[in-house]
Order: C-alpha cells, then sequence, then structure tokens
C-alpha cells in the first residue's frame, strides 16, 4: 500500500518546476547569443552600406579632382580637354 502511495509522489516531483539557477543559466545563454546575432547583423548591414557607396565615393573623388585640377591652371585642363585655352590667346 505504501509503495502505491510512492508512485505518484515519485512522479510529480519529476515533474516540478526547473532550478531557478537553470532557468537563469538559459536566459543568459539566450541573451548571449541574441546579442552576439545582433552584432553580426549590424556588421553585415554596415559592410552592404559600404559597398553600395564604394562607387559612389570614387566618382565624386574623381570629379573633385578634376574640378581641383581646373582651379589649379584652367588653361592647362582646358587644354587637355581639346578646348580653347582662352579667349583671346593664340
Amino acid at each position: 500500500m505504501r509503495a502505491l502511495l510512492l508512485i505518484p509522489i515519485l512522479l510529480l516531483a519529476a515533474c516540478s518546476d526547473p532550478e531557478p539557477e537553470n532557468v537563469q543559466a538559459r536566459a543568459a545563454n539566450a541573451s548571449i547569443e541574441l546579442e552576439q546575432r545582433y552584432n553580426q547583423i549590424q556588421a553585415e548591414a554596415e559592410n552592404d552600406v559600404d559597398a553600395q557607396a564604394a562607387p559612389v565615393d570614387n566618382e565624386a573623388e574623381a570629379l573633385l579632382n578634376q574640378l581641383n585640377i581646373v582651379v589649379a591652371d584652367p588653361d592647362s585642363a582646358l587644354a587637355n580637354q581639346g578646348q580653347p585655352a582662352a579667349a583671346g590667346k593664340k
């Protein structure tokens, strides 16, 4: 008879809530994994933006260099482009 009473008690003990430490450990691990995934996604997004902006940056730099050449020596820059160097000069 006592054995029959012992079985339900053992079954209830097996179904008890997990230890608070296990819950805290799992929460800490999940938090670390989420933070790592966030950092990974953020790095991928930054790389995508950099890759998309690179051609525009290169073109802007090339145009700025051309502008600096024209400003530094307008006669030379225009002569190199096959245009008249300046009005009135021969």
